[in-house]
């Protein structure tokens, strides 16, 4: 395809959810398998706190810059600009989060896991600059491409590190490898195409003004990931490592509510901005409705589809020992449909320059959780896990979305403006 051809948004709807969905399907038959390949659920639970700690990562790595970077409609910032901000938040934030892994591991082994599966994650944060340039193209297909290499290498490397090495760090950095060839050998050499040069470059003033504009957004971001990660790493603390592992495994599948959703909104954020910023607040609102829409759609029937097969698949994938767990599941994906729709008002909130209300709505989310989590799991044990979460995820997507539809009513905000 040549490389000013543009995809048109039904395909590039279709690239990318396809893609980033059997990507994470990937990510999670990982979670099957290290359950299968393994023992007992003890690498389980030492995999699903390094997780844990990742979807904090993630918050800090991609610095929520993606959104930002494709509501840059009027180019304020080079795609060099992007770049070179996105090694620094790469950089920082494995700092960071090495930092606290140090503090909350349980042992060394879990740390060597948390490290090795944060290398994976710096490669997946400095990707996703990458696929905001291909976005802005209107060639979300390398993405999917992207996506699909990555996943089949990720299973592959991480069955091949058990079975060879039977060490659940090692097999991780085989993994991190794996798609740091990816981005290396695809990734840079497809974005390239769309952009003049890619060569890191940004002046100190502009690098931390917009480390400055989109602080609010991070802190979100990163409290929003503290929500579910706290919970899991107080539960796996309080109850042990096995308890986390079982738990993680049962309620792992959930997550293909909230990439689905996520992923199938993701290209349609562009036009939104678009006429955001053109002070089209009519078609901007309606724009916002019809996403709200779509997500809550999604998750719902994804979430009444699992329900009807969760005991036959849970079985099958790890067992029956899993079966008196199963209740376990359905809670979880009202929990993952809460996060679904909280990831959409955050994108959403960010698009109409309100980013100072992502910090606001997950802060809610985390306060809630906070204030329950230990109660809800001593009364209900695993499932008060879920308890403690539906509530704090009800309560701060309501609020949310208040904050969303206000926001969407005016013609423009003037928060990127006064901030850059």
């Amino acid at each position: 395809m040549p490389r000013n051809k543009t995809l048109s948004m039904r395909a590039n709807v279709l690239w990318n959810t396809g893609g980033v969905v059997f990507y994470q399907g990937c990510l999670w038959l990982m979670t099957v398998l290290v359950v299968r390949l393994s023992t007992d659920f003890e690498n389980s639970g030492m995999l699903a706190f390094a997780m844990s700690i990742g979807n904090i990562y993630t918050a800090l790595g991609t610095y929520n810059m993606r959104t930002y970077q494709i509501s840059d409609v009027h180019d304020e910032n080079s795609p060099s600009n992007y770049v070179a901000l996105r090694i620094v938040t790469v950089l920082g934030g494995l700092a960071l989060c090495l930092a606290y892994s140090l503090m909350v591991s349980p042992g060394v082994e879990t740390l060597a896991v948390i490290a090795a599966f944060l290398l994976f994650k710096c490669d997946e944060a400095f990707a996703n600059v990458l696929y905001g340039i291909d976005q802005k193209a209107s060639r979300m297909d390398v993405v999917g491409i992207s996506q699909v290499l990555r996943g089949v290498l990720c299973v592959g490397m991480f069955c091949a590190g058990l079975v060879l090495t039977d060490s659940l760090a090692l097999a991780l950095l085989m993994v991190a490898a794996s798609c740091i060839a990816v981005t290396l050998l695809y990734d840079v050499h497809r974005s390239r195409l769309f952009v003049t040069t890619l060569r890191p470059s940004i002046e100190r003033d502009r690098c931390v003004r917009l480390l400055k504009t989109c602080l609010p957004s991070v802190l979100g971001l990163v409290i929003g990931g503290f929500v579910v990660a706290s919970a899991r790493q107080y539960f796996g603390i309080a109850y042990g490592a096995q308890a986390l592992g079982i738990y993680a495994s049962v309620a792992t599948p959930c997550v293909i509510i909230q990439v689905l959703a996520q992923n199938l909104y993701i290209p349609m954020l562009g036009p939104i901005a678009e006429a955001h910023k053109d002070g089209d607040a009519r078609k901007a609102r309606a724009g916002a409705l019809k996403l709200l829409a779509l997500v809550a759609g999604v998750a719902l029937a994804m979430a009444v589809l699992l329900a009807i097969f969760a005991r036959p698949l849970l079985v099958t994938l790890y067992g029956p020992s899993i079966e008196p767990y199963v209740p376990v599941l359905f809670p979880a994906m009202i929990v993952m449909t809460g996060v679904a729709c909280a990831a959409l008002l955050t994108d959403l909130l960010i698009v109409f320059d309100s980013l100072k209300m992502t910090l606001a709505m997950n802060g809610i989310a985390f306060v809630i959780n906070l204030a329950l989590i230990v109660p809800s799991t001593a009364l209900w044990y695993m499932n008060g896990i879920n308890i403690s979460l539906i509530v704090a995820y009800a309560i701060a997507v309501a609020f949310g979305m208040t904050m969303t539809l206000k926001k969407a009513s005016r013609p423009d905000g003037d928060e990127r403006s006064t901030s850059n």
